[in-house]
Parts: C-alpha cells; structure tokens; sequence
C-alpha cells in the first residue's frame, strides 16, 4: 500500500515516546497502566478529519489492553476517551473470563462509536463451545452495539488447546468474510505454526507476558488503522 507523504499523522497519546508497557492479565484483573512510554507513530494516507471512534467488547485480553489505555481495571461497562490521534477508544464492555455468551447479554451501545473491535473467542474455546454456537453470540454482539463497522480480532494461542485455537481462528476469518466484517491479528507474531506461544512471548500459555502485550498492542493498532484509515506506518 502506498502512503501519500503530504498527509500523514502522528498517532500518539500524551506526548509520550518509547513502547507502550503492558501487563497481563488474570483471573484478578489486570495491573493499570498509563501513557508512560507509547510512541509516537506516523501514518500515511491520513487526514484528521478520518478520525476512526472504538467501541471495544471482549475478554480478558481487551481487559489488558484497555486497563493499560485507560489506567483503570475495568470488569464490565468501561466508558472513556482514549485518543490516539487517528484513532479514539471509547468505551465498551471487557471482562475477565467472559465467553462469546457472556458477552452478548451484556454489549450496548457506545455513544459516539462509529466502529466496532471484539475480541473474543478464548474462552469458548477454554468451554469447549461449538463454533456455531459462537458465531450466534457474536452476531447478537454486533446487533447490540449496533455499528456498521466492524472488526473482530484473532484470538491468541493457546498452549492447552493449540489447535482449537487455530480453528477458532478459520472459522472466525470465514464469519468475517460471510458478514464483510474486517479481521485484525494482533497475536500473529506470538503464535507459532502448531498454535502456541513463541517462549519470547508466553505468559502462563492463554494470555502473554510483558512483551507480548507489547508487540499485540502495537500489531493492533496497525492492522486498525490500515482497516478503517487505509493507512500504513512509516514512522
């Protein structure tokens, strides 16, 4: 994809230069974090006016994501304005554990929101939850929130169950396709060919460790802004 130089923008929060740290998650929730080290990027083929509003549903690796945006440790309804410049996240429901089902009875909408992220899936595969069973609860999902745009994440590796993931993972590709929803993998340079954590980014096999939410958060924010800015980084 070719960026044009003359428009571009610098995707930042607070100021702030380095790499976002982020922790995991567990079964307590996630250590807040804050703007302490996100870079600066910059984007091509962006303009302010493109400005894309999130609404963000998921599991407890949305929770470790939007914990470390938000500094709060959310369980639920979160409501906020993260803004990334070409990007802005602002609320949603996240919460540690919660399956496709789960989040289905709980997603509304978010005022503001023009696009959708869901991240979920982990756990119906942890369940052992038959795809079309997950499919129906992510339509009900995306009819709550009630967005056109919509963008739902690959789920990450898994050491217990590699290759339900890997499958989680087609089948949700192929939903996508079916419904022209945008696919995003924030985890692809964490999962190895067989479905599991590469060691540099495992955590305790579900969810990764320091360095993986590092390298997830800044794949995620690039696959987001070619979707919905068909812009690319170059800086």
């Amino acid at each position: 994809m070719t960026s044009d130089p003359s428009r571009r923008a610098f995707l930042s929060a607070a100021l702030a230069t380095g790499m976002l740290t982020l922790a995991g998650c567990s079964a307590d929730g996630v250590e807040p974090g804050h703007f302490r080290n996100l870079p600066l990027r910059t984007f091509g083929g962006y303009s302010p006016s493109d400005t894309v509003h999130l609404a963000v549903v998921g599991d407890s690796l949305s929770v470790g994501v939007v914990g470390q945006l938000t500094g709060a440790n959310v369980n639920g309804d979160w409501h906020d304005t993260v803004d990334l410049g070409a990007l802005q996240f602002l609320g949603g429901w996240s919460k540690v554990g919660a399956t496709t089902a789960d989040m289905a009875r709980s997603a509304k909408p978010v005022s503001g929101a023009d696009a959708l992220l869901i991240m979920a899936g982990t756990n119906d595969v942890a369940a052992k939850t038959v795809f079309d069973d997950s499919s129906v609860s992510i339509g009900r999902i995306v009819d709550a929130v009630h967005l056109d745009r919509v963008s739902v994440a690959m789920i990450p590796p898994s050491n217990a169950s590699p290759q339900a993931a890997l499958d989680f993972n087609d089948q949700l590709r192929d939903l996508a396709g079916d419904r022209g929803w945008s696919v995003v993998d924030p985890w692809r340079s964490a999962r190895d060919d067989e479905g599991r954590w590469v060691t540099r980014y495992r955590g305790d096999g579900t969810h990764p460790n320091q360095s993986g939410y590092q390298a997830g958060t800044d794949q995620l924010v690039d696959d987001l802004a070619e979707v919905y800015l068909g812009a690319e980084p170059v800086g």
